[in-house]
């Protein structure tokens, strides 16, 4: 117990001391489950990182395990001096820090979740009932926002089911509900769908945009967050929010 406490206070002298000294500049922070996260670690407080990310003129702000944190990377010129005063320390991880971690993750979680029967009960497509749901929560999602965080880290492959409901002003008198309207609008970030229509994304570095409406199911096409917003190009005028319901469904 008495090395991985002084591995724990390496791991964490460097990430504080490494914080301490950045400038505002995007980090990169990679999660064990595949994830990338680009923004800035603002605090580290009882085994948890802040970290606030920027999706275009908006941002989101995450709590995350540092358990659940497979790096961090902080500006380059920043670390450089702060690596050399740590580095002692660093290198006795790798000898302590594989044995526990991966056998006790393997055996645990592949044996109850993929083998069941239940996988081969849930092969039709709109039978979503008999996959377990391993991530649910209810958003609200504000039509004036770029993008509204759910704060459900999803991976590829996994099913997404939302269900939305609400009502939204787009402005100039025109009101939708999250299925759209019939309005013109070139700078909609799903062209070929209504406008004022619930939209979605997985992470924050790709333009593959979701239509979602009153009810959508998916399959994640990235490792990532999943957001949420209104497939308009003008939101500043926008009042009134939509309430989604989201579900993650285990992989089959």
């Amino acid at each position: 117990m008495s090395v991985k406490k002084s591995l724990s206070h390496a791991i964490l002298s460097f990430i504080l001391l490494a914080m301490a000294g950045m400038a505002v500049m995007a980090d990169t922070i990679k999660l064990k489950d595949g994830s990338v996260l680009k923004g800035k670690v603002v605090s580290y407080k009882e085994g948890r990182f802040t970290i606030i990310v920027y999706i275009g003129g908006s941002s989101s702000q995450h709590v995350i395990p540092v358990d659940e944190v497979d790096s961090v990377e902080f500006d380059p010129a920043d670390v450089q001096a702060t690596a050399r005063a740590v580095e002692p320390q660093v290198t006795a991880i790798p000898e302590v820090d594989r044995p526990p971690a991966q056998p006790v993750i393997e055996t645990v979680e592949r044996a109850p979740v993929e083998t069941p029967p239940a996988v081969e009960r849930s092969a039709p497509e709109t039978d979503s009932g008999m996959v377990p749901v391993i991530a649910e929560k209810t958003v609200s999602v504000a039509a004036a926002a770029d993008w509204t965080s759910t704060e459900i880290r999803v991976q590829r492959g996994q099913r997404i089911v939302i269900s939305a409901s609400g009502e939204v002003d787009l402005g100039d008198n025109r009101r939708a509900k999250p299925d759209g309207m019939e309005s013109a609008d070139s700078r909609k970030l799903v062209p070929n769908k209504p406008t004022g229509a619930l939209i979605a994304v997985v992470g924050d570095d790709n333009d593959d945009f979701i239509y979602v409406g009153g009810s959508s199911e998916f399959i994640s096409p990235h490792n990532g967050i999943l957001f949420l917003s209104v497939n308009e190009g003008n939101l500043r005028d926008n009042n009134g929010a939509f309430v989604a319901r989201v579900k993650v469904l285990s992989n089959r």
